[in-house]
């Protein structure tokens, strides 16, 4: 069954039959009920809206004037990262316009629904060069339990590196701490939620995510934001259109299952 108008997806469904590159999805705004802490959204609904109606879920995106679409386009990973996972563990289906203009569904509400290779993961980071997200379903993660936050001003990058929990660095390091866990002498307590939030500016620019390399010189430079956790800057770097073998035979794959 469709969440989203199904004469929206026709008339989205005709503008990529005519050959369009981009294509509006604001009339994609259809939201779903919280179920068993997933949710699935038209592809035109905001980040921000999706963490409105999970509360006191959590959603993992900190990109709240984003879409859904564009959320999943970008798929640079959040703050929570080392706590939730990146992009592609929140995304548990899609339901996707290809090139050739036709409607076709990947994944499910489930988290492990698939044998063999997931398509849907496929759609995270991917932009539009796969086909166009008009759907998604999402997953949604209770609060860590007891967890809570501490920050210190003005600290090096690699202090974050050493310090305990899900430590986030942006020329101050941010602890995300669970139940147990202690911030180090000079941190000062601070709410996890209003931590987080503080941080989403700065996160709201990064563009593309690369990993941590001291020995190839790749290290967090000012404007960064580094997540200690998983050993990833996130950068304003636009990002590189990926390409390769790979990625053309994913495409000619995508192409033929639109036309068996």
């Amino acid at each position: 069954m469709s969440l989203v108008d199904p004469r929206a997806i026709a008339e989205l469904q005709a503008q990529v039959r005519a050959g369009a590159d981009t294509v509006d999805r604001s009339a994609l705004d259809a939201i779903g009920e919280v179920d068993d802490s997933v949710v699935t959204v038209g592809a035109g609904v905001s980040c921000g809206a999706v963490e409105e109606l999970a509360a006191p879920w959590l959603f993992a995106s900190d990109r709240p004037d984003s879409t859904v679409a564009d959320w999943i386009g970008c798929g640079c990973g959040d703050l929570l990262w080392d706590l939730l996972g990146p992009t592609r563990a929140q995304v548990l289906g899609v339901r996707a316009v290809l090139k050739d203009g036709s409607l076709v569904r990947f994944g499910g509400r489930v988290v492990k629904n698939v044998a063999g290779y997931d398509l849907t993961r496929a759609f995270v980071g991917a932009g539009n060069r796969l086909g166009f997200v008009v759907e998604a379903t999402l997953r949604l993660r209770p609060a860590p339990r007891g967890w809570h936050a501490a920050i210190s001003r003005d600290t090096p990058w690699h202090e974050a590196r050493a310090a305990p929990g899900s430590a986030v660095w942006n020329g101050d390091t941010v602890l995300f701490l669970r139940a147990g866990e202690s911030a180090p002498a000079g941190y000062q307590a601070c709410d996890p939620d209003t931590a987080r939030r503080a941080l989403r500016d700065a996160w709201g620019q990064v563009r593309t995510v690369c990993a941590l390399d001291e020995t190839g010189g790749r290290v967090p430079q000012p404007g960064d934001v580094f997540l200690a956790g998983v050993n990833r800057i996130g950068t304003r770097a636009e990002s590189v259109e990926r390409t390769g073998p790979l990625w053309d035979r994913l495409e000619a794959a995508l192409s033929g299952t639109a036309k068996r």
